[in-house]
Parts: structure tokens; sequence; C-alpha cells
């Protein structure tokens, strides 16, 4: 193959040789703009207009931050804790189906017993407690019930 080209190459004239060194310089610079250089830079753009809008964004939440606040928008969570702890766990578990067999208050503190809830249910309804009212577990006594995915809360210690 090396040789064909070489016999075709030493067959042309020196004006051919000339325009095909041109024309190989010109794909080749042809294929460099527009395999590297031009998705390079239309990623710059776009990298360079996502960031702009960003820090918009960004300046729009500084300035109406405490227009927000003073709104009410932004989670007031201490209205939540002017509920009785008692109240809160008895009205979270009755929303989400959970049945609470004996709930005993503390200094502090209130312990719950639950004969039987599926384990899926127990743990989004903690994380709720945790999460919407910052109810904080202390300890917790479970055991695997005889049924599949079935526990019993032999003591659940919460507080806030």
């Amino acid at each position: 193959m090396v040789e064909q080209i070489k016999n075709w190459w030493d067959g042309t004239t020196e004006r051919e040789q000339q325009v095909t060194i041109l024309s190989v310089l010109v794909i080749f610079i042809a294929a460099l703009y527009f395999l590297l250089w031009l998705p390079f830079a239309n990623d710059l753009a776009a990298n360079q207009a996502r960031l702009k809008k960003t820090e918009q964004t960004l300046q729009w939440v500084e300035t109406n931050a405490t227009k927000l606040i003073n709104a009410g928008v932004g989670g007031n969570k201490k209205s939540s804790r002017k509920k009785n702890l008692s109240q809160l766990i008895n009205s979270t578990a009755k929303s989400n189906k959970i049945d609470i067999s004996r709930i005993q208050n503390g200094k502090g503190k209130v312990d719950v017993w639950i004969n039987k809830v599926e384990f899926d249910k127990f743990v989004k309804w903690t994380t709720a407690l945790q999460n919407q009212y910052q109810v904080h577990i202390k300890s917790v006594d479970l055991t695997r019930d005889n049924e599949q995915g079935l526990i019993k809360v032999n003591r659940l210690s919460l507080s806030y």
C-alpha cells in the first residue's frame, strides 16, 4: 500500500503535489476545528450560560430571603412544638394507620408501645416525626413478629 502511494506521488507533477499537500492540510485543520474546537466551545458557552442563570437565582434568593422569612415561608417549626408530644404522636400515628397500644408520658419524653406494625410504615412514621416535627428517638426496642414484614415495638422513647 505504501509502495503504491509512493509510486503515485512520484508520478504527479510538482503543482499536483502542492495542491495535494494544501488539501490535506485544509482537511486536517477542518477536522480539528469540527471535531475538537467547536464541541469544546459549545460546551463552554452552555456552561457559562448555566453559571449565569445560577448566579441570578442565587442573587434573587439572597435579596428575597428576608421577605420570604417574614412572610412565613421557610418552615416555622416552632408551631409544631407547641403541640403536646403525646398528642402529636397520637395524631401522626393515626394518620399513618399505626395502632399504638400504650403511651406513657415521662419527664421530657414519651414512651410508646405498638403490638404489630409493618416495618416500612414504622420507619416512614419515625422519619416523618424527626424531619417534620424535630422529635428525636432516644431509644427503641423492637422484635420481629412471626408474620413477614411485621415488628413489635416493645418500647420507643421519643422527645423534642
